[in-house]
């Protein structure tokens, strides 16, 4: 190798230095201390953002006992995260998706296969639906909301047949389908391209049609990999890619939405909940085992930074500008300590 060649070689091996250290200074690790948080007891799972009603709602499922089986709403104030009110359900609510246009607040309540409606102008329940039929013990993990074509898509996991879709038509508040042998977990919805994207414990992507909730594709992610069990997936619908989250194994897989193809393989922690930004180009995961919520680049599929927390951080809800996430953070199930929801300033990152 000549002088001019090595020279060459030199350079381009001392930029790849450069821009590696670079990128490692860029990363950086939050601890959750400099943000706002608020202890809510114990059972708090999923939250969701209302705009109209300036608030963010965090459903509790208190406690596990068979007589036991009320729950509770907070509905906290976005600002300083200080409860406004405590609404008392007649189920133990966990999953919720947010109407805001018909001011209606689905609550999955996992335990009895069921939802609850909360109105919340009068913050009253309207209406208990009855999904899993007698002698189904399937219960309800995630509920989405399809507000184009007003649709709220339900998995139910478990029981007697493996795994079904519930789909409800949320204009006359009942059941629509009851699509079995699915094994949905999670979904996300593109309005756009009337499509809904689930995934599935057996590390499935399946593709829905919009506008009649039927199947139209179903394909194995990582066929190589046996032990996947897929949770929830966040969509950048504009560039046709998913970020699909995994309790089982580590790592976020990028997917191409169209194929399944993997497009990328993320370093992080097993994963519960992931949401895309818009806003900032930026996907937020959370990882109960590790304790800690990672900021991922969408563009380059890098860790930007992590936030470290001092218990296992669970759901997320975005506010509408993208410039504030809102988090539920669990305790251990023999800790003393309550259950928190975490306010995220995100213009630090």
């Amino acid at each position: 190798m000549n002088f001019k060649i090595l020279k060459i070689h030199s350079l381009s091996a001392l930029f790849i230095s450069l821009a590696l250290q670079a990128s490692f200074a860029y990363a950086k690790d939050f601890s959750e201390d400099r943000f706002v948080s608020q202890p809510l007891g114990h059972g708090l799972y999923e939250l969701a953002y209302d705009a109209g009603k300036n608030a963010v709602y965090a459903a509790s499922a208190p406690s596990f006992d068979k007589d036991k089986t009320s729950g509770e709403v907070f509905q906290l104030s976005p600002a300083s995260l200080k409860v406004k009110e405590r609404i008392a359900t007649q189920r133990r609510p966990f999953a919720v998706s947010l109407d805001e246009t018909n001011h209606i607040l689905w609550l999955g309540n996992a335990l009895d296969g069921s939802l609850t409606l909360l109105d919340t102008r009068t913050n009253k329940e309207v209406k208990t639906l009855q999904l899993a039929e007698a002698g189904n013990e399937a219960h309800v993990r995630e509920v989405v909301l399809d507000r184009k074509h007003h649709r709220l898509y339900v998995s139910g996991i478990g029981g007697d047949e493996k795994g079904v879709l519930w789909v409800v038509d949320t204009q006359k508040q009942k059941l629509l389908h009851a699509l079995k042998k699915m094994d949905p977990v999670g979904f996300a919805v593109d309005e756009a391209d009337d499509k809904v994207y689930a995934v599935t414990g057996s590390g499935e992507l399946m593709t829905l049609d919009g506008k009649t909730s039927q199947a139209l594709s179903r394909v194995k992610v990582d066929p190589s990999e046996p032990n996947h069990y897929f949770l929830n997936i966040a969509l950048n619908a504009a560039k046709g890619v998913g970020f699909i989250t995994d309790s089982n194994t580590r790592d976020v897989l990028v997917v191409q939405l169209d194929s399944g193809k993997i497009l990328h393989r993320i370093a992080t922690p097993n994963a519960i909940a992931a949401v895309y930004n818009p806003a900032r180009d930026e996907v937020y995961v959370t990882h109960r085992n590790a304790r800690q919520i990672s900021v991922i680049d969408a563009n380059t599929y890098s860790l930007k930074h992590t936030v470290k927390t001092a218990a296992m951080p669970n759901s997320m809800a975005l506010s509408p500008d993208g410039k504030t996430l809102f988090v539920s953070v669990k305790q251990d199930e023999k800790a003393s300590q309550a259950d928190y929801v975490l306010k995220l300033d995100l213009t630090p990152f």
